[in-house]
């Protein structure tokens, strides 16, 4: 079995968006329980966190039978200490979660031993109930009752069942992050906006963005967003969102945002934004926002600057999905599968200059796999080692078809398989526009 997806994105993919305002409602609606939303413009909050090395990092169904599974119960609890909760008017967990075996069903987590809470899948889940067939890895969040919180040393666990009630089913957490939110007229915090560009500006390649911060205690960073239509970075399903997501490079170090515009370190707060594989967006679609924090660990959500226009001079970028994502998408012990990836018949590749071909995988360990195919053209996976990674791998646009393209991964190890992540691997491709 295979799932079909939008194969080409444009800036109005409107089943796209249809698709995730349907999987919006359904997870607000409360089927998979309280689901937050994560920081908006005009919060204030901090951050307590949990970061997962060793083999502590897994949730395991308890009623597992298999003596490879039990070795790993009971599942482990985790600690971590929260501060202050004075003011505080909510608060949410986010997760950094690998979806694990498949047929893994209804991962839960609890706070000092109160009530279990359903973790979502991704927000935009391949169709009922086949996220537990796929492989992923993504960010979410789920809302937190201020009663299972308490100030100081706190705990947290993980549990899960299995499609069988005694079969091995596993899920990674490998971090997680506890937002308390605050009354912002009760907690200091730090004040700012984005100041250039203005809302409904035109802005081009690389465009520089300039943000006014300011705190009493002194600024730690700035972290700027971008939401626009590209690539799911995060695992979460969806195209058309705010872009990054936290990712823990190196298992046990704290997981870090990735994949945003960018992070301003220090004075004047300023950096420039590559928009190398952003793809060509609709006018006035695009925002930006910035998240600052001050060096007492508060953090506040500037004002959204909307409206923005991506206009590029003689080029053009374009954003083609994977067609139909096969379920179990991982290979081991002398396996291969593929996937298409259609490209319009009428676009002329001898335009392109270049193409990335975005790709994330858990364990795509180059020792333990063959290179990856592109139609005709290999390329080392460049994963790592019972982890997960995320690569944009250049593709010369001479392995480029008009049509389908076929994306092939194989392997002949015994070891644990390469797993390509929903919703799969997708091609950037920039290429000089017509009369060029």
């Amino acid at each position: 079995m295979k799932t079909k997806l939008p194969s080409v994105l444009s800036g109005r993919a409107a089943c796209h968006q249809i698709t995730v305002s349907a999987a919006l409602a359904l997870l607000f609606s409360g089927a998979y329980g309280q689901v937050a939303r994560g920081p908006q413009p005009g919060d204030v909050y901090r951050e307590f966190a949990s970061y997962q090395g060793g083999d502590d990092w897994r949730v395991t169904n308890p009623q597992a039978e298999t003596e490879r599974a039990r070795r790993h119960l009971p599942n482990p609890v985790l600690a971590f200490a929260i501060d202050t909760l004075d003011a505080a008017v909510r608060a949410e967990a986010m997760l950094e979660r690998w979806s694990g075996h498949v047929q893994t069903k209804r991962p839960q987590i609890r706070f000092n031993g109160n009530g279990w809470l359903d973790v979502p899948p991704p927000l935009v889940p391949p169709g009922p109930g086949e996220h537990e067939a796929h492989y992923f890895q993504d960010n979410p969040v789920l809302a937190v009752p201020l009663e299972h919180l308490k100030k100081g040393q706190n705990t947290f666990e993980g549990t899960t069942s299995h499609a069988n009630p005694k079969g091995w089913g596993q899920w990674g957490l490998y971090s997680m992050i506890l937002r308390v939110y605050y009354d912002p007229a009760k907690r200091p915090h730090p004040t700012g906006r984005i100041v250039a560009p203005a809302d409904g500006a035109t802005i081009g390649e690389n465009p520089r963005i300039d943000v006014d911060a300011n705190s009493v205690q002194g600024v730690a960073r700035v972290d700027i967003l971008a939401w626009y239509e590209g690539y799911d970075e995060n695992g979460d399903g969806v195209w058309l969102d705010w872009h990054g997501g936290n990712f823990q490079a190196i298992r046990g170090r704290p997981a870090e945002l990735r994949e945003h515009v960018g992070t301003a370190w220090r004075a004047p707060y300023q950096l420039t934004w590559d928009t190398r594989w952003v793809p060509d967006q609709q006018p006035r679609a695009i925002k930006l926002v910035a998240r600052i924090q001050d060096s007492g660990g508060n953090w506040s959500v500037t004002p959204a600057v909307a409206n923005l226009t991506l206009r590029r001079e003689g080029e053009s970028v374009r954003l083609f999905r994977a067609g139909e994502l096969p379920l179990r998408f991982g290979v081991r012990a002398k396996q291969a599968k593929s996937c298409p990836i259609p490209i319009p018949r009428e676009f002329d590749p001898g335009k392109v200059i270049e193409a990335g071909l975005h790709l994330r995988t858990w364990h795509g360990y180059d020792g333990h796999h063959h290179p990856f195919r592109f139609n005709d053209y290999t390329q080392p996976n460049g994963g790592k080692n019972h982890h997960f990674d995320y690569d944009i791998h250049p593709i010369p646009p001479s392995a480029l078809r008009a049509g389908e393209n076929t994306f092939t991964i194989s392997s002949d190890t015994d070891q644990h398989m390469l797993e390509v992540h929903w919703p799969g691997p997708a091609l950037t491709v920039r290429y000089r526009a017509a009369g060029r």
